[in-house]
């Protein structure tokens, strides 16, 4: 299962354009892996998986994926987001973003 490669949902949300046309270049900012924050207190999802810098949101692990992968973060796993890629849309002024989400060694 792990590795997983996923486009992350809620990128239309609060800052998350902003953060990730500012922040998500990890050349720019001398990064290579992004923070998994659980949020079980979510009202919307109790699986929610929180993709990010510190408090810096990009968006959260679509919840097909967060519902497996929930239980192995609650279990212990130190898992991280790897950057893959800032998509960009070709008619709107949008942008998202890819990470492949692997176990921290």
């Amino acid at each position: 299962m792990l590795p997983l490669k996923v486009r992350l949902a809620g990128v239309s949300h609060g800052d998350c354009q902003e953060n990730i046309k500012n922040y998500a270049n990890p050349t720019m900012m001398g990064i290579d892996e992004y923070d998994l924050i659980r949020e079980p207190e979510n009202p919307f999802d109790p699986n929610a998986i929180r993709v990010g810098l510190g408090t810096i949101n990009f968006g959260y692990v679509p919840k097909e994926h967060a519902r497996v992968i929930s239980p192995i973060m609650d279990g212990g796993q130190n898992l991280v987001a790897e950057f893959v890629s800032v998509n960009s849309s070709p008619v709107h002024n949008t942008v998202g973003l890819t990470v492949r989400i692997t176990e921290k060694n």
